[in-house]
């Protein structure tokens, strides 16, 4: 228990070996030490030299000859002390240098982190992970989704909708006119609100957007999704997105 506890406040098991071996020895050379620690004989100065460092440990020269001795136990709770006010000085060095981090931090934030998915496999691999994202609760936004290439992903996306369901996560959709077909079989789902767009304003990529991420889909032959990650891309997106919805027919 003693071991386990002096292990916990920074002292090495050969350490604590020796400062034991001294406090029943009394004062004594490097040889009855080593002998009643079980430390390896090179290691027995390296380990008394750290000792007198914690202030665990003294010497004196008798005839040539260098004694080591245990100082009182009660130096292991100031060897306490003098870590906690160690601590602290370091703590209030980095309390001084947070601001410097954190800037750096919210640099790296707003970095743009870019992916590209392509394929039918990329365009699936794409919509299975947005749920691994998404939670109970969130939303996710689409944009300008066109009658002309959905029919090729409606089955696999009726059966990623229902996993979006089951996972409490909200959708609102824009259709291009020529979707309505579509959206009326969305317009039954939970969770799930659907606009028109104006013919005047169809769009031949769809978008996609939740939390700080942006993507633009074009399916049309080859599927690829271009995905963007920055929080201030995504919030401008939403609040066009809004825009859309507003004017959007039901």
């Amino acid at each position: 228990m003693y071991e386990e506890l002096l292990t916990e406040i920074g002292m090495t098991k050969s350490e604590i070996a020796v400062y034991f071996a001294l406090l029943d020895l009394g004062s004594s050379t490097t040889g009855p030490i080593v002998k009643k620690s079980g430390i390896a004989s090179g290691k027995a100065y390296l380990v008394l030299d750290k000792l007198s460092l914690k202030g665990l440990v003294t010497h004196s020269i008798k005839g040539g000859v260098k004694y080591f001795q245990a100082k009182t136990p009660e130096r292991i709770i100031d060897y306490l002390n003098e870590k906690k006010n160690s601590f602290e000085e370091k703590q209030k060095e980095i309390e001084k240098i947070i601001p410097k981090l954190k800037a750096k931090y919210d640099e790296e934030k707003y970095k743009p982190l870019t992916e590209v998915y392509e394929g039918v496999k990329g365009f699936r691999t794409f919509y299975e992970w947005v749920l691994t994202e998404l939670e109970n609760g969130d939303s996710i936004e689409v944009l300008g989704v066109s009658g002309k290439v959905l029919g090729s992903f409606d089955s696999y996306l009726k059966g990623w909708n229902k996993e979006r369901i089951k996972k409490g996560i909200k959708m609102k959709i824009i259709y291009n006119d020529d979707a309505r077909n579509f959206g009326k079989d969305r317009e039954k789902l939970r969770l799930t609100e659907v606009k028109y767009m104006k013919k005047d304003l169809e769009t031949p990529a769809w978008i996609v957007i939740f939390k700080d991420y942006v993507v633009t889909i074009d399916a049309h032959k080859d599927p690829i999704c271009f995905l963007i990650k920055n929080k201030e891309s995504a919030e401008s997106y939403k609040r066009y997105f809004q825009v859309i919805w507003n004017q959007a027919r039901e």
